[in-house]
């Protein structure tokens, strides 16, 4: 089933899971990289309630700071207002309380950032809409985080990429390496552009003419093409008009035999395909590997550049491109309690028993196949197990 809002998050319960659960002090370390002085240059904002549960009035306080563990602590655990969510900022040139009397106040360090969102995927995923999210529309994830993380490692040399599951229907990327907290916007703009092989306002998304053979095209096509035969088996895409209409956008001229067939199946109302079946046939016209008989990446050169855009644009990423360029851009903290699901913003776990309490972060990225977004632990839950069962953390250790 779909993560729905499952419980209802209160200031009590947030105090509790604050004090019993989150590795407070192991974030205090990672935002500040152990050093005071980062500290009291770092924007954290607050975002508290007012109200009664049901109908509460959300405060959002922005440019609040810490000296140290014990002002988070007292802050999260012994406060009036307990904070239901808290984001991390840019690290400034000069101390947060100062800002309105320093007259170079700017962005100097951040984390490189990046935001997937599976509402992003709507246009092709048939399982769930919107806020929802299951084990099958979570295999976009899968690619996204494998694809993301080997270009960041092999093409930019970046070494600490942490990946954090927002919630509820989507993960984000912190890139911790020094080299990356201080590069300027301009770098940044560069890495997402490098990226971002999904255009907007087009009917074709996705457009490799001259970079087919680029080594990120090639990559992301051998990673996509590999997943493709569970997208089309769990996805069934073609079993909908519009995205066969979406698929012709995509054919040459050259190839009528393969249109024409596009074509037929348009308008035969009356039948609901198959897409693995049918997206067999289209392989076996244009002499292709189909999906299932994919080998490896060796063969990724050896594919036409309109078939590598069909693949892409149908199981490419989808980024936020605002939140990477932004250096200022808040971010939801990990360990953080999504507030509509109850479910903890966690590193990803590769422990098959979330349900069951025990959560052990962070994630080898090569373990996400044992991520479960259904899974994932509630406030309630944590409760519930406060007593007979441990939970513990691995985080920056």
């Amino acid at each position: 089933m779909p993560i729905q809002a499952d419980s209802v998050v209160t200031e009590s319960n947030l105090r509790f899971y604050y004090k019993n659960f989150c590795p407070i002090k192991d974030l205090v370390r990672w935002i500040g990289y152990e050093d005071p002085s980062i500290l009291k240059r770092r924007e954290i904002s607050l975002t508290l309630h007012r109200g009664d549960t049901t109908n509460a009035t959300e405060i959002y306080l922005r440019w609040q700071t810490f000296e140290s563990f014990e002002s988070v602590f007292e802050t999260l655990c012994n406060s009036d207002s307990v904070p239901f969510k808290f984001d991390i900022g840019a690290i400034y040139s000069n101390k947060i309380s100062l800002m309105q009397l320093s007259g170079d106040f700017r962005p100097v360090e951040r984390e490189i950032v990046f935001d997937i969102d599976m509402d992003d995927y709507d246009e092709f995923r048939t399982c769930c809409s919107d806020k929802k999210v299951c084990n099958k529309c979570w295999r976009y994830i899968k690619i996204a985080v494998e694809l993301i993380t080997i270009t960041l490692k092999e093409d930019f040399g970046f070494v600490n990429v942490l990946w954090v599951y927002s919630g509820r229907r989507g993960i984000h990327c912190w890139v911790c390496d020094k080299t990356a907290r201080q590069l300027p916007t301009e770098g940044r703009i560069s890495i997402i552009e490098y990226l971002n092989l999904i255009s907007d306002g087009f009917a074709k998304k996705v457009n490799l003419y001259a970079i087919d053979k680029h080594p990120l095209v090639l990559r992301a096509f051998h990673i996509c093409y590999r997943n493709f035969k569970h997208l089309l088996a769990e996805q069934n895409f073609f079993s909908h008009k519009t995205h066969m209409k979406t698929l012709l956008d995509y054919v040459p001229e050259r190839h009528s035999n393969v249109k024409r067939s596009i074509n037929n199946c348009i308008e035969n109302s009356q039948k609901r395909y198959n897409s693995v079946d049918f997206f067999n046939s289209i392989c076996d016209m244009l002499n292709l590997t189909r999906p299932e008989d994919y080998v490896g990446k060796v063969e990724a050169g050896d594919f036409p550049g309109f078939f590598m855009e069909i693949i892409i644009a149908f199981s490419y990423p989808r980024l936020d491109v605002n939140v990477t360029k932004d250096m200022g851009h808040l971010l939801k903290s990990p360990f953080c309690v999504h507030a509509k699901t109850g479910r903890f913003t966690i590193s990803c776990s590769n422990n098959s028993n979330l349900g069951l309490g025990r959560i052990c972060v962070p994630l080898d990225h090569e373990n996400l196949d044992k991520f479960n977004p259904e899974s994932v632990p509630t406030i309630g839950i944590t409760m519930l197990y406060h007593s007979t069962t441990h939970i513990s953390y691995t985080f920056f250790t």
